[in-house]
């Protein structure tokens, strides 16, 4: 008696522990990411409609950026090495907002430092304007006079993460841990294969 009354107290348990809960920034509710198009680093063109399936992490940075873009690149890079398989279901893609200076080749080069599977989308500002919006994404150039890089760019410092379905579900600020991106981007992955499982 004492043993099913138990086992029933764990599953009510377990059952108003509800889903689990995510440590960044939730969008709620979740915002279809439209189909956008740009041109990556590598010669290819980038279609956000050709995602789907994949968790796709996306930053918005720049080259010359003195701190927040190399920080927040070298914990991509630790996260997707504690990740380990699991980094197979994942995209990082980093768009630049100073595209007057950040050639594709320029910014090849600077992702290459952090990680080989790092995607840099690069183009004019016009065409780089819809990603922008979609994620709203805020910049702005900041002379600086007597200074051999000529100005820097302020911008927004928060990574946009997007679910297999093509939703724009979380945000993690410059301070998120490694540790913190782990935990999310694996209780995205196991939603997608979840939702594969039911097809």
């Amino acid at each position: 008696m004492a043993r099913g009354l138990l086992a029933v107290v764990c599953l009510a348990v377990v059952a108003c522990q509800g889903p689990p809960r995510f440590r960044g920034e939730v969008v709620d509710p979740p915002r279809p990411v439209p189909d956008l198009v740009a041109r990556d680093h590598r010669g290819g063109l980038f279609r956000t409609a050709e995602q789907r399936g994949y968790v796709v992490v996306y930053f918005f940075g720049y080259t010359h950026c003195p701190d927040v873009c190399p920080g927040t690149l070298a914990k991509w890079k630790r996260a997707q090495e504690k990740l380990g398989e699991d980094a197979r279901g994942i995209r990082w893609v980093f768009v630049t907002v100073d595209p007057e200076r950040d050639t594709a080749q320029k910014v090849g080069e600077y992702l290459g430092l952090f990680g080989p599977e790092f995607l840099g989308l690069v183009g004019s500002e016009e065409s780089l304007q819809p990603f922008y919006r979609a994620f709203g994404v805020l910049y702005e150039k900041v002379a600086q006079p007597g200074s051999a890089v000529g100005y820097l760019v302020g911008h927004t410092a928060f990574v946009s993460v997007v679910d297999a379905l093509g939703r724009w579900r979380l945000r993690f600020n410059f301070g998120t841990s490694v540790e913190d991106y782990v935990h999310d981007l694996r209780l995205l992955l196991r939603e997608a294969r979840q939702t594969r499982a039911r097809r």
